[in-house]
């Protein structure tokens, strides 16, 4: 028998997370183990299923700090849908309704708004990288856009097109643009976006690392960043992104700040072996 680690199964707007608590004590000897636990347990058919990982980690500076890692083993500088999801955890452990959560792309403030053990609307005010790189264009067979590049501290491609984004192939050119060279060595999130109006967006993500989710949290803001930069979108209004799974709401002025759900799907104990055996073995 293994040892039982009690999880939470947690979702922001579809991006769904298995999240771990290691802020009290470190379930893993180090990063190889929590990536062969993330390989194993995020697969939806012989494993929980989810989109990846949320490590909740001992911070010297911060509450508490998140470590991403996708279900395909890489680890993501940071995960707005994820940050929402280990505020709720938070939240529900602590019953603390505001605190900073530590990132490798910066430290972020978190505020539970209202909710319950269910469900919680959160509010982020991003404290980290929200940049502007520059402005490009890129060809890939029959497609071709220009893009702004957006460092969210993880790397944004956002593409404002005039197809319907429901009718755009984003299985086909998603992940040619994640690998394209252009944004190598560390690839790229890559954001089809239709403008509304200018405090509306619709868009479709391919997510690095995962391929198409349902939202992106911080594809999400680069967004609203890119549009406002661009002129498309409005400053220091609140802006409704849609995407496939529902509706995030972000103000960009002084400060950038995100309001979004967070819901809890199940939580449950894993019988793991990884102290006695390799996974898969």
């Amino acid at each position: 028998m293994g040892d039982l680690m009690k999880f939470s199964k947690i979702h922001g707007l579809g991006n769904d997370f298995i999240v771990l608590d290691e802020t009290e004590c470190e379930l893993f000897k180090n990063d190889s183990e929590r990536t062969e636990f993330t390989k194993k347990y995020c697969d939806r058919k012989f494993g929980v299923g989810a989109d990846g990982v949320l490590f909740m980690r001992k911070s010297s500076n911060n509450d508490f700090r998140m470590q991403i890692i996708n279900s395909d083993g890489s680890e993501a500088e940071n995960c707005v849908n994820g940050l929402r999801c280990v505020s709720m955890q938070r939240f529900l452990s602590t019953k603390e309704k505001e605190f900073s959560i530590e990132t490798l792309a910066g430290a972020v403030n978190s505020k539970i708004l209202n909710g319950d053990e269910k469900k919680v609307l959160v509010e982020l005010k991003v404290l980290g990288k929200q940049d502007f790189i520059e402005k490009d264009e890129i060809k890939i067979d029959d497609f071709q856009n220009k893009f702004c590049r957006i460092d969210m501290g993880n790397p944004h491609a956002v593409f404002f097109i005039k197809e319907k984004v429901s009718d755009f192939d984003l299985k086909k050119v998603g992940p040619k643009i994640e690998f394209h060279e252009k944004f190598q060595p560390n690839k790229t999130n890559a954001e089809f976006v239709n403008v509304i109006t200018d405090t509306q967006v619709n868009y479709r993500v391919h997510e690095r690392g995962v391929g198409e989710t349902l939202s992106c949290g911080s594809g999400s803001l680069a967004i609203v960043v890119a549009g406002v930069k661009e002129g498309l979108l409005k400053k220091d209004e609140w802006i409704k992104v849609e995407q496939p799974a529902g509706i995030l709401e972000i103000n960009y002025g002084n400060s950038l700040i995100l309001r979004g759900p967070a819901e809890k799907i199940f939580e449950g104990n894993l019988n793991v072996v990884w102290r006695k055996r390799k996974f898969g073995s």
